[in-house]
């Protein structure tokens, strides 16, 4: 039972004098589980991000052109009378 104790009381003393990891710091095992699961998620995306920004340029879009068809729209109701009228007719011939 001697042997025991003594081989005991080695043991002990050496784990006594492991040294001990910071209270912040992270095992190893812990680090590549939670790395390993960070790099599936990333690897499991679906594109779902592209998808609301397509979303959103199209709405950009389509707001834009609805934007630009008012302007065309509004913009012959400002015609000037006279002398503008004949400026304008002769820029029209002119690009058509």
């Amino acid at each position: 039972m001697k042997s025991q104790d003594k081989e005991l009381n080695r043991l002990l003393k050496a784990a006594a004098a492991a040294p001990k990891p910071s209270p912040g710091a992270a095992r190893f095992a812990l680090e590549a589980r939670v790395l390993g699961a960070w790099r599936a998620a990333g690897a499991a995306d679906n594109g779902e991000f592209l998808v609301a920004w397509f979303r959103r340029a199209a709405i950009c879009g389509a707001v834009l052109a609805v934007a630009s068809l008012a302007w065309t729209y509004h913009a012959p109701a400002n015609r000037a009378g006279g002398e503008g009228a004949v400026a304008d007719s002769a820029m029209g011939m002119g690009v058509e």
